[in-house]
């Protein structure tokens, strides 16, 4: 199926913002762990980096349809605020600027979901949703095997050639990736949204779609919040050091990328569903037995399991999400929808990151409340996919309740 020129401009901005963040989305972690040796320091820079999301999502989100801004320059400026929160994060000293770095990372990172998000749901049909999520998602497992393996070289070089930092290389070179988008804006329209209106938020707590989608967005809030923290240190934890971390990624991303490539071909709308239950559950399996056994071998398997499940998990869910956040008003379109369930994924991220400190404060040792947080993050799967067919089964409903008004 041949795209237009805007949805594949979309796909590589995708790609590029892949494989800059399969550099350093793990060890960022690593860094704050290394750098101040605190799970709860860890946990709490998680949610600070998760409301930097929900500011940058929704503060500029409600900019734009207050003053009918172009949402497409959005990509810009959100690539250079990444950038320039990496570089500050190379000279924090404390753990306050810690925070603040990991919260500017986040206002980065939240327009650029905004407007990612704004175009996929305005250049794209759910029909076509599945081979976008496949493409999207495919080239980021590919383009993940280079990024852990550039990673890996530039902390050594950076650490073990020219004595610089672990950390200096990659927290540099990455902004310039960034760069790379500058050349993808030209193919994208505009668009400037329309203004939210308080019938888009009286829709949006009534509707019964909206209604099923908030366990969707609960369990993908405390599977986000969870997972930012508990898999990096874990393997760390095992594994003893940045390098073997980076090199342990690089190995095991082969996997993922064969799985998308092939399960591509047989993704439809109509098993969308089904695909993401089988992996959701058998993932949350895995994830529970992993925290039971901690051990290297447990590790190992994990990360195959994961390697092969997950991507392909992602793609259905890449898909659902869009469908979560398509439930505008008919006199609307989706972008009122899109700003507050963004608000309330923050709240259940923030949920997450509160259990988790929780458990941190009761269990005291890392190792044992790294091995609830496993069992913390299964948990979070179920909850999403419960939510997921529970937002299938309105969805049917509100199309059947319409097929049935149109025949009166």
């Amino acid at each position: 199926m041949a795209m237009r020129a805007s949805v594949r401009s979309i796909i590589f901005l995708f790609w590029i913002y892949a494989f800059t963040g399969s550099m350093v989305g793990v060890f960022t972690q690593i860094f704050l762990y290394q750098k101040f040796a605190s799970l709860t320091l860890n946990t709490f820079a998680a949610i600070v980096f998760y409301t930097g999301i929900m500011v940058g999502f929704c503060v500029p989100g409600l900019a734009a349809a207050r003053w009918h801004l172009n949402i497409k320059q959005g990509f810009l400026w959100s690539f250079l605020v990444m950038g320039a929160s990496l570089l500050y994060l190379l000279r924090v000293t404390n753990v306050t600027q810690a925070y603040a770095a990991m919260f500017v990372w986040g206002v980065g990172q939240g327009i650029y979901w905004l407007t990612v998000n704004t175009f996929e749901l305005s250049e794209t049909e759910d029909g076509e949703r599945d081979l976008y999520a496949s493409l999207s998602s495919a080239g980021d497992q590919i383009l993940s095997l280079g990024g852990p393996a550039l990673a890996t070289l530039l902390i050594w070089l950076s650490s073990a050639v020219l004595h610089w930092g672990a950390f200096t290389m990659l927290f540099s070179v990455a902004p310039v990736i960034y760069l790379l988008g500058f050349f993808c804006f030209s193919s994208i329209r505009d668009y400037r949204p329309q203004q939210i209106r308080g019938a888009d938020f009286k829709h949006f707590f009534l509707d019964r779609q909206n209604q099923a989608a908030q366990l969707y967005t609960a369990g993908t809030g405390i599977q986000h919040s969870v997972g930012t923290v508990i898999p990096p240190l874990v393997i760390l934890l095992i594994l003893g050091s940045a390098i073997r971390v980076g090199m342990y990624d690089t190995l095991f991303a082969i996997f993922s990328a064969l799985c998308i490539l092939v399960v591509a071909r047989y993704r439809t709308p109509s098993n969308r569903l089904f695909i993401y239950g089988v992996t959701s559950l058998c993932l949350a399996l895995a994830t529970m037995w992993f925290g039971f056994a901690f051990s290297f071998a447990a590790l190992v398997i994990y990360t195959v399991v994961e390697g092969l499940l997950s991507p392909v998990m992602n793609v259905s869910s890449h898909v659902i999400d869009l469908s979560s956040m398509e439930i505008g008003r008919s006199e609307s379109d989706f972008y009122a929808t899109m700003i507050l369930r963004d608000f309330f994924l923050w709240v259940w991220r923030c949920a997450g990151g509160v259990l988790l400190l929780g458990i941190i404060e009761v269990l005291g040792t890392d190792r044992l409340s790294l091995s609830v947080g496993l069992y913390l993050l299964a948990a979070g799967l179920v909850i999403r996919f419960a939510g997921a067919y529970l937002l299938q089964l309105t969805h049917r409903a509100a199309v059947a309740r319409e097929a049935l008004s149109a025949s009166v």
